[in-house]
């Protein structure tokens, strides 16, 4: 689970293999260290030296946030792993292994949006049929878009990248249209606004794509792999390019099915957010609600290869995936894609 203090005044502090959160001196909440999959601190915060030894040697990722930016990511040592899945996974950057990894990334996301889209249209298909309809088209639009992808040519990455990124573009595009078709109208989503996020659903979908982007952070680290070094992604300063690769196939099936459900229900509505420094921003409540949601989202089975397992899990096996096809050990690397029954 994803434990998430943003109040002023909380301590995170340690009681023997708990996690524990005070306020005013008081315990408001302990967490086994076990249980958790990440922290995220935000505010006035503070964080003692033994709260993050025990995370730090459990595995468990602590991101601080800067208003609706990440600032720091702070996780222990023993998950920078292996020297040769690192070399190999530099090495590829340069070759038709990096390619590969690149046109999988944006492909499972693309095909995720339309799977999402089909999942949608389905539920609605007896009480809305010309708005399943419209789901439908958008879907294999965005498949179309999706098997263009793997026409792209080009020996490296960067040589690729342009095209490849355009494409994907106009799939989301594609898609952010579709999605309107879902939400109320009263929440007032246009298009896809991530710097800063301008409206309720923006808001939410990046506060999950926060979420998920540690998830990703954990699974990485945890198989040795370099979180700054992607494919797909460019280079750049401070940008967790692989952690962004590997949630391009996660978004649709973890976060956007989470807020579009929340939102279409009314669990979650305008009055969870609130209007600061030129950004919609999640609140008390809202924020509540949707970190359950998507708690429950990542501990919710999903099949994969005929079997049923969390899709927490499934973050594990993708990253372990790419170690495994940089290394030679699998001939290619296989996006996750979302299904339902």
């Amino acid at each position: 689970m994803i434990l998430d203090v943003s109040t002023h005044g909380c301590k995170i502090g340690r009681r023997g293999r708990l996690i524990k959160v005070t306020f005013n001196g008081e315990v408001v909440r302990e967490v086994p260290v076990s249980k958790l999959t990440e922290v995220i601190v935000s505010g006035r915060v503070s964080v003692s030296s033994e709260a993050v030894q025990l995370l730090a040697e459990n595995g468990v990722p602590i991101l601080f946030m800067c208003g609706w930016r990440p600032a720091a990511l702070l996780h222990g040592f023993f998950m920078h792993g292996t020297v040769l899945t690192r070399r190999e996974q530099m090495a590829a950057y340069g070759d038709e292994r990096g390619v590969h990894l690149a046109k999988g990334f944006v492909r499972g996301g693309l095909v995720n949006k339309a799977q999402l889209l089909r999942y949608f249209a389905a539920s609605r298909e007896r009480s809305d049929g010309d708005a399943a309809r419209v789901l439908e088209a958008a879907a294999s639009e965005i498949f179309g878009v999706a098997c263009e992808v793997e026409r792209v040519e080009g020996g490296t990455v960067d040589e690729l990248r342009f095209e490849v990124m355009g494409l994907e573009a106009e799939g989301a595009r594609i898609y952010y249209e579709a999605v309107r078709l879902l939400l109320p109208e009263g929440v007032g989503f246009e298009r896809r606004e991530r710097r800063p996020p301008r409206d309720p659903v923006n808001a939410a979908l990046s506060y999950g794509y926060t979420m998920l982007n540690g998830r990703c952070l954990a699974a990485i680290a945890a198989c040795g792999l370099e979180p700054y070094a992607g494919f797909l992604h460019a280079d750049r300063s401070g940008k967790p390019s692989l952690i962004l690769d590997l949630s391009e196939e996660f978004r649709q099936p973890a976060v956007d099915r989470t807020v579009v459900s929340l939102f279409s229900k009314g669990a979650l509505g305008r009055e969870d957010f609130g209007f600061k420094g030129g950004r919609v921003v999640l609140e008390g409540k809202g924020k509540e609600v949707l970190l359950k949601a998507l708690n429950e989202r990542f501990k919710g089975e999903v099949v994969v290869d005929g079997a049923s397992t969390p899709l927490e899990n499934v973050v594990f096996r993708q990253a372990r995936m790419i170690v495994r096809y940089l290394l030679g050990k699998a001939p290619k690397y296989e996006p996750y894609v979302f299904t339902w029954h």
